[in-house]
């Protein structure tokens, strides 16, 4: 039985045997409580009550001994869930997570908000800065937590690194550009085109630079800046104009007025939360973090 179906067990006995009575009591009705029993005592080849004249009476021997058992694993479960409740509403004080702006926005929209009103004991401190900044903020520990771009550039002797989500590197473009046409771009198709790009304090500035390289391809950076809505803005308005974010923003904020183009061989967007290894977590960092790390498994 299940826990569910150990209060109805207790609850049959408690209420003298009466069905109907702990039926209504239960909310559920009289068959399918009489079916629980039968389905019970027929798959582990057992009986737990005695009956008369087809009525429970009363309970077996091995009903009386599994009535106590039942009554003790209530009652623990019922401690263990206040407990858990005690243990979480015990948690206050201040957590610090850096998240770059782009990611706040696309990964972290729904997630974040929810921690916040779940905890209303913690102060959260979010700290919107690029990935590069925030590596070196939890290197100085500035921050408790940051939310960095794989690779984070730092050794695993020195941080825990836990994906929590997993794309690719997009080009996005007036539908007027002269490679709106293509189905799939190449990094020599972007060579000597007008750029938009993340300014150096974000990780993905320094991992398209790389990248560019790489391929011996070398646009024409226009415009550098730190907000993604204005790069993704500025390519709507010149047709001369692309930049490069990450792939699911076209899919979460989908518009007619804008293109855009996976890349062949792309840079990997793998968002990564992190923390510096420690003898000793605090309760709200480890709490803060195993919340995360749940809310993205979920």
């Amino acid at each position: 039985m299940d826990i569910r179906h150990l209060r109805y067990f207790i609850a049959i006995v408690d209420n003298d045997f009466n069905l109907s009575r702990t039926s209504q009591h239960l909310y559920i009705s009289q068959p399918a409580l009489s079916m629980m029993i039968n389905d019970f005592e027929k798959r582990e080849a057992i009986q737990l009550f005695k009956r008369a004249q087809g009525k429970i009476i009363g309970l077996t021997y091995v009903g009386e001994n599994y009535y106590h058992d039942a009554k003790e694993i209530i009652e623990k479960y019922n401690n263990m869930n206040h407990n858990l409740r005690k243990i979480t509403n015990k948690i206050i004080g201040n957590i610090t997570i850096g998240i770059p702006p782009l990611v706040l926005s696309v990964v972290f929209s729904e997630i974040m908000p929810h921690l916040i009103l779940n905890n209303p004991t913690i102060n959260f401190s979010i700290k919107e800065q690029g990935a590069y900044v925030l590596k070196n903020e939890l290197l100085m520990e500035n921050i408790d937590l940051a939310v960095l771009l794989y690779p984070e550039g730092i050794s695993k002797n020195i941080i825990d690194s836990f994906e929590i989500s997993h794309s690719e590197l997009a080009v996005f473009f007036s539908p007027q550009h002269h490679l709106a046409q293509k189905s799939i771009l190449t990094w020599q198709d972007l060579h000597n085109e007008k750029m938009a790009i993340f300014d150096k304090t974000f990780m993905i500035y320094h991992q398209l630079s790389e990248h560019f390289e790489r391929h011996n391809s070398y646009p024409n950076i226009i415009l550098e800046s730190s907000s993604w809505d204005f790069l993704l803005n500025s390519t709507k308005i010149n047709k001369e104009l692309f930049t490069i974010l990450p792939f699911p923003i076209a899919e979460i904020y989908p518009a007619s007025d804008y293109v855009c183009r996976r890349i062949k061989d792309p840079v990997p967007w793998r968002v990564t939360l992190c923390r510096l290894r420690k003898n000793n977590y605090s309760n709200i960092e480890s709490y803060i973090l195993d919340s995360l790390l749940n809310a993205f498994k979920s």
